[in-house]
């Protein structure tokens, strides 16, 4: 009986599907990344709004760039002479993406999620709008979407990389949810199959045992018989 249980303990186990997750969270301290003045200093521009700070109320632009890119250090400088103006209401965070593989794959995993194709630089990012590349013609567009993301409830903001995190969460759950159910209905077949046997096994063992009672009553009568011959 034992051995028959561990049989299809070992069957279940066989037919239960192998679900893996191999996608990971975004952590962006496991990049490396700039803020404006760090990325300013590296392209040669000069900060000129000397009261300029970072706080938690500011949003966030996300850039990905190439250390030496032309149209990168012609947004950069734009960004850089609205400071005075519009710094109170953003902070920058830079991605190298020429010289940093993991910055790289990163632009490609963030255009991916947002429906496009990354393939050059600079790639902004501020709220759910995307800008790719930089002209003059962007401007407008730009710091209207620095003022309407700084004037959304903090609580509600859009960010791009918790929004990809969110998504990896509900994709875990929903394959979760339907790698379960063969899990289940697998359960539910072994189960009924167990039921089946261990039915079975008591049958057998029930004839079993009324044979061997029956042999067991057959067996005086047939040595009082053969006693009687004898006489």
């Amino acid at each position: 009986m034992k051995k028959v249980l561990g049989y299809i303990v070992a069957a279940l186990l066989l037919v239960m599907p192998v679900v893996t997750f191999a996608a990971e969270k975004i952590d962006l301290a496991n990049y490396k990344t700039m803020n404006l003045k760090e990325t300013l200093d590296q392209e040669g521009i000069k900060m000129t709004a000397t009261d300029y700070v970072e706080t938690d109320d500011q949003i966030t632009i996300y850039m990905f760039r190439g250390n030496g890119c032309g149209y990168c250090k012609a947004f950069l400088t734009y960004l850089e002479s609205i400071t005075k103006e519009y710094g109170k209401y953003f902070k920058l965070v830079s991605f190298e993406v020429w010289n940093d593989a993991d910055n790289a794959e990163l632009l490609g995993a963030i255009g991916s999620f947002l429906g496009q194709e990354a393939s050059g630089v600079p790639y902004i990012v501020i709220g759910d709008q995307v800008f790719p590349g930089y002209a003059e013609s962007y401007n407008t567009g730009i710091e209207n979407a620095i003022k309407t993301l700084y004037d959304t409830e903090k609580s509600k903001r859009y960010d791009v990389f918790e929004a990809y995190n969110e998504k990896l969460v509900e994709d875990e759950k929903a394959a979760r949810s339907q790698a379960a159910k063969p899990i289940i209905w697998n359960c539910i077949f072994v189960a009924i199959a167990t039921i089946v046997v261990v039915c079975k096994l008591n049958a057998d063992k029930k004839e079993v045992l009324a044979a061997v009672k029956a042999q067991a009553k057959r067996e005086p009568r047939e040595e009082k018989e053969t006693s009687k011959k004898r006489k």
